[in-house]
């Protein structure tokens, strides 16, 4: 009869979760333009879209608060464009500053025909993923897929204007040797996935943040966390969790404020200068 072990799924299952909240914030911050707009302020020249973007010579800085009351901050800039086959793509450039760590992750977007397109690559969130869990077991086994992740947002911005995804759910799926004292090592594996849900927008109001005031249009959209960890010796242990997620943009500016709400809690994501 093997012997029972104290299973490490919580602390595997966080550091999962989290990677997998910080893709969808990766997402979130990537909204860019066309090169060939010609309203520096991100209108149509005229017409009645709207672009949900950040000026490219700006650096937008943003107060992040957890759930659990830890704060940190984010800096977004467009890092650079490059014309691709007669599409600008920018490169967008995300500096995180959270729980005294630093990370940067790095995003493509462009606008066509009315909607700003997000492209979510492999983030770094996943990559730290397997650093942090190495730190308590030994990784086998480490498969992702589902990138790149598509988020289309129309930039007309009213009541009703779509907010979607494109992609597979983002699966990871880790084959673990968790140490086990004198007995050696225990196999386990863990199953994340990420399913996000498409959205709309909900209203046109005013914002205000340290700042400033801000004209916005709110979306509301959700995405789902599937969590599955077991070991040789203990039983699965699965859980489905539900995020909501509230998304405040501006023309000329992108993202003014975000609120996620899950069973853990509340965390917002709010701009707090502009330089």
């Amino acid at each position: 009869m093997k012997k029972k072990i104290q299973s490490p799924s919580m602390l595997i299952s966080r550091f999962a979760k989290s990677a997998l909240a910080l893709a969808v914030l990766a997402m979130s911050f990537t909204a860019c333009k066309d090169d060939d707009n010609p309203n520096p302020d991100g209108g149509d020249g005229g017409g009645t879209e709207k672009a949900f973007i950040p000026s490219k010579d700006k650096r937008y800085i943003y107060k992040i608060t957890d759930s659990d009351g830890a704060d940190g901050d984010i800096i977004t800039k467009v890092a650079s464009t490059k014309d691709s086959a007669g599409l600008v793509v920018h490169t967008i450039e995300n500096f995180v500053r959270e729980n005294e760590e630093e990370r940067t992750f790095i995003s493509k977007a462009y606008a066509k025909g009315g909607t700003t397109t997000n492209v979510l690559p492999y983030p770094i969130a996943l990559k730290e993923l397997q650093n942090q869990i190495n730190d308590i077991a030994y990784i086998s086994k480490f498969n992702v897929t589902g990138f790149p992740q598509y988020q289309f947002l129309e930039n007309n911005g009213k009541v009703n204007s779509a907010l979607t995804f494109q992609g597979d759910p983002i699966k990871v799926i880790m084959e673990l040797e968790i140490p086990a004292g004198d007995e050696g090592s225990v196999l386990g594996k863990l199953e994340a996935r990420m399913t996000n849900k498409n959205g709309k927008a909900v209203a046109e109001e005013s914002v205000t943040t340290p700042a400033g005031n801000f004209n916005c249009t709110k979306w509301e959209y959700s995405y789902e966390v599937y969590m599955k960890f077991e070991t040789e010796v203990t039983e699965p242990e699965i859980t489905t969790e539900t995020i909501q997620v509230t998304l405040w943009t501006a023309p000329g500016v992108g993202i003014v404020k975000t609120i996620e709400k899950s069973e853990d809690g509340t965390s917002t994501t709010e701009l707090r200068k502009v330089e």
